[in-house]
């Protein structure tokens, strides 16, 4: 290929350079002017990454779907990734559907890498095989949410939604009713219903507890109406859809209730969770803790 309408001075091989023409209408003037550039200087351009999308704002809401176009991951699994912007402190619910795959739902800190170093939260199967991650970030920015298929190949329509959850209510700190029965106990006695928090449909509410190293405190709950499940948690886990579950127990009581023995390597507070084996149960409990 040659250069058209160019002093033939001023014509090289294509392979050393790459000349566009930039017309300069300032001032009604019709300047013609000759640019070059080389191609490896192009090239270096054209191989940048493309800048970022502004990052959306909460609530979110995006209706999207994984073709055979998407950029590619590991075992070639397509993906999309959403930047949105997440504020310190707050809590949100980000959410990934579909009817024509299993989605898994992966978030990102503020940056431009995708690693396990830099993944904050991830799910899969939260809600049925749908995904759903409950976050509170501890520094504002633009994070990603990447949504990818669990098989290598996921295509179809998803949608991916964002929103900010209520504040998560402190955990019950008040001390228990002291009862002397075959030892010395503290007694709660509580109820889930329709304004308990909830993970994965999952009503629940958490009480604060002080244990020593190697300490053993004797867990009961007695679920009224409901199977109930007894749960032990760092506080920091509080507010995550899939908390680091320190100790649980589900039926070693009398019936569907739950009995535990707890006893932990380090001294520490501790979360004591009062939740249901399924979803959306509700109905009146009573906690017991050794002293």
């Amino acid at each position: 290929m040659t250069s058209v309408g160019l002093p033939r001075a001023v014509q090289r091989p294509i392979a050393e350079t790459a000349r566009f023409v930039v017309r300069d209408l300032s001032k009604g003037t019709m300047d013609m002017r000759l640019h070059t550039l080389s191609l490896a200087a192009l090239a270096a351009a054209l191989a940048a990454p493309a800048l970022a999308q502004p990052a959306a704002t909460v609530p979110m809401h995006v209706a999207g779907a994984l073709t055979d176009s998407d950029a590619q991951g590991e075992e070639h699994h397509r993906y999309d990734d959403l930047r949105v912007h997440l504020e310190a402190g707050q809590r949100y619910r980000l959410s990934v559907n579909s009817d024509a795959f299993d989605p898994v739902a992966h978030l990102y800190r503020p940056g431009n890498v995708f690693t396990d170093a830099t993944q904050v939260a991830m799910n899969d199967d939260a809600d049925g095989l749908n995904s759903r991650i409950s976050y509170t970030p501890t520094e504002s920015g633009d994070y990603t949410l990447r949504v990818i298929g669990f098989a290598a190949d996921a295509r179809g329509a998803y949608t991916a939604d964002v929103a900010i959850l209520p504040p998560l209510a402190p955990p019950v700190t008040t001390p228990g009713r002291q009862v002397a029965v075959n030892g010395a106990w503290s007694l709660w006695e509580g109820a889930l219903g329709e304004t308990s928090p909830e993970v994965g449909g999952r009503r629940f509410d958490d009480y604060l507890i002080h244990i020593d190293a190697h300490q053993v405190r004797y867990i009961s709950l007695e679920g009224m109406g409901f199977d109930s499940v007894v749960q032990i948690l760092h506080p920091a886990d509080r507010g995550n859809d899939n908390p680091d579950i320190v100790d649980s127990d589900d039926d070693s009581g009398v019936g569907f209730n739950s009995l535990l023995a707890f006893s932990p390597d380090e001294s520490g507070d501790y979360i004591v969770r009062v939740t249901a084996f399924g979803e959306n149960a509700k109905g009146n409990y009573r906690l017991w803790i050794s002293q």
